[in-house]
Order: C-alpha cells, then structure tokens, then sequence
C-alpha cells in the first residue's frame, strides 16, 4: 500500500482514535496532541505497514506506546515542577531569615511615600500596581519610585551595617546606636 493511501485512511478514523484516547487520558487537549504525534510517527513509518487491513491495529498500538510515553513525561515534568517550587520555597524562606533586621528601624530614615511602598509592598506582599493606585500613581511611577526607595535603603543599610549590609545580612548583630 502507498503510504499517501496509509495516511488517508487513518485520517478517515481520527475521531475514532480520538475518543480511544480521550478515555485513556480523560484530557482532549492531550488526546489531541498525542493523536498529532502519532499521526506524524505514522508518516514517517508508513511504509512499514503494507497490508491494509494491519494498519489500524499498527496505528492503535504506536497510539498505546504513544500514550506510555506521554505518561511517563507527564510525571517527570511534574516530579520536575514539584522539585523546582520545593527550592523556590526553601529560597523564599532563606531570604525571609537573611533579611536584616535594622531596615525596619531605617525606614523612618526615608522619604513617607518610598517608606510606605517598602512596607506594603516588601513586608506585606502587597502587589505594586494595587499600592500604585491607592497612593494616586501609576504602576509604572510607583515602580520607579520602589526602586529608588530600595537604592536609598540599601545605601542607608550599608552606612548603618557596614560589611554586613553587603552579605546576606544572615545573623545581623548590628545594634540600633542611633538615638
């Protein structure tokens, strides 16, 4: 058989190889993207199959491996994802415990509007753009403004801390001199 005619009568029965998948992966977005990949395994190796009447049977068993190896790629990525925001979680609570602790006192150091931006937004995870608007700016001035505040702060922290400031600030034993 011709492999153009091999295609064709596959592509006749697609809705048919659809559905087998669909109640195997209960998902029609990866139905389809599994079915795609087999269709186009299928005219690589069309060749392959030379009595018609084997084809589908051909086709519905490159579908199976197919589906195994969607699977199998499915829960790598999820161990991978799984993995990664494992990490990111022990980075967000290292960083929590490497903030020094005399920014806070600092603060009052600052302009009103740069030390309420560091506040809602650094310690209270408020969102820039929902500050922004509550404070009569736009996103982008407010982001600005959050950066600058952040410089000062750092340079404030430095002077302050010293060496310290310049670390992870892990440990700060600076003690609050100013009066």
């Amino acid at each position: 058989m011709e492999p153009v005619r091999s295609i064709d009568s596959l592509l006749a029965q697609r809705s048919r190889f659809r559905a087998f998948l669909i109640s195997r992966l209960g998902n029609e977005a990866d139905a389809d993207d599994v079915l795609q990949n087999g269709l186009l395994k299928a005219m690589r190796s069309a060749g392959e199959v030379d009595d018609a009447e084997k084809l589908t049977a051909w086709f519905y068993r490159l579908l199976r491996n197919a589906l195994v190896d969607h699977v199998r790629s499915r829960s790598a990525s999820a161990r991978r994802d799984d993995a990664w925001m494992a990490d990111v979680a022990a980075r967000d609570a290292e960083a929590e415990k490497s903030a020094c602790a005399c920014f806070e006192g600092l603060l009052a150091d600052l302009k009103p509007r740069e030390a309420e931006l560091l506040r809602r937004v650094e310690l209270n995870d408020e969102v820039v753009a929902e500050v922004a608007r509550s404070l009569g700016l736009s996103a982008s001035a407010a982001s600005v403004a959050l950066h600058r505040a952040r410089a000062t702060l750092r340079g404030k922290l430095e002077d302050f801390c010293g060496d310290c400031a310049k670390g992870a600030c892990l440990d700060c034993d600076c003690a609050d001199t100013r009066s």
